[in-house]
């Protein structure tokens, strides 16, 4: 499971709701928690950090 989707169900919301509070698209939000792209826009992880009420550093991994 993506830390993406984890963060956004300890939240208790869909990604339709993550992505009209975070203003990132529901496609974007959908390929991210897939693992088909990763989340390479700064910008966007923040809208989706704020929304969620956590750091960009609790929704990727480092490796």
């Amino acid at each position: 499971m993506s830390k993406i989707k984890e963060q956004r169900e300890a939240a208790g919301m869909t990604r339709a709701e993550l992505a009209r509070e975070s203003g990132v698209p529901l496609r974007t939000l959908e390929e991210w928690e897939a693992g088909r792209r990763l989340p390479r826009d700064v910008y966007q992880l923040a809208k989706v950090a704020r929304a969620l009420n956590c750091a960009i550093e609790d929704l990727i991994v480092i490796e």
